[in-house]
């Protein structure tokens, strides 16, 4: 089976399975549109329609619907009544708002985590990101995983905090908005100059917090998401 580029080669078992347990399909077409997505294998403000998916995933419209409801959610495709569904088309103001609020739960997160009684692990957890990055940073020829690995860690910084805010609803808000985020993200985390000023803002968000320093801290971050605001914007896709 053919998806998207993906070839997918199912034994008579693995399929009857499949059929037995529609939810395991729907997660599987959901990880895959939800990849090409963030990636951009799929445009920003493309239309996705149930017909053309439905032959491209060769299974009926129940899995595909169910996906696409969790994109919805997610904030990554936009479902509008009678017209069908289309990945989300960011303008240069949406981005600007989405990476300011962004900003604002970083650092609310930031300094919630503060009050988190095993303060030593958190500064545990963020050293080891920093390790791996400056590691890789340090490079003078990367590996072909070396990129991918320093945009797992790099975003992993971020949701340390958010391991430990104590703040369910923050967490909740924060997921929607990072997929979004994501998206551009994933362009411009990949050049050596957003790379280099990531991580030296990372590190100085680090030291700040290891010393208890917790407002400084977040007012490094939200400063961080400023820069990578910039970033962002020159991954706009140029209107013809």
């Amino acid at each position: 089976m053919a998806v998207f580029g993906y070839t997918m080669v199912f034994s008579k078992k693995e399929v009857f399975f499949m059929n037995l347990n529609k939810s395991t399909l729907s997660e599987q077409i959901y990880q895959i549109l939800r990849a090409d997505i963030l990636s951009r294998r799929i445009p920003l403000g493309e239309k996705l329609t149930l017909k053309n998916l439905k032959e491209q995933f060769g299974v009926s419209s129940t899995p595909i619907r169910e996906a696409l409801t969790r994109l919805t959610e997610e904030g990554l495709v936009n479902h509008y009544s009678n017209i069908g569904v289309n990945v989300i088309s960011l303008t240069e103001r949406d981005l600007t708002e989405l990476y300011q609020f962004m900003g604002d739960l970083d650092r609310l997160a930031i300094l919630y985590s503060a009050a988190h009684p095993d303060q030593e692990r958190i500064c545990g957890e963020l050293e080891a990101v920093i390790s791996v990055t400056n590691a890789i940073e340090s490079r003078d020829t990367l590996l072909p995983e070396d990129i991918p690995q320093w945009i797992d860690h790099s975003d992993r910084f971020h949701l340390i905090f958010y391991d430990y805010c104590s703040n369910h609803r923050l967490t909740l808000a924060a997921e929607k908005l990072r997929s979004q985020l994501t998206i551009f993200s994933n362009i411009y985390e990949t050049k050596t100059q957003p790379q280099k000023q990531i991580n030296q803002m990372h590190r100085r968000i680090y030291e700040a917090y290891q010393s208890r320093h917790y407002t400084e801290a977040g007012d490094l971050m939200k400063r961080h998401l400023d820069d990578s605001l910039c970033y962002a914007l020159q991954c706009l896709p140029v209107k013809s």
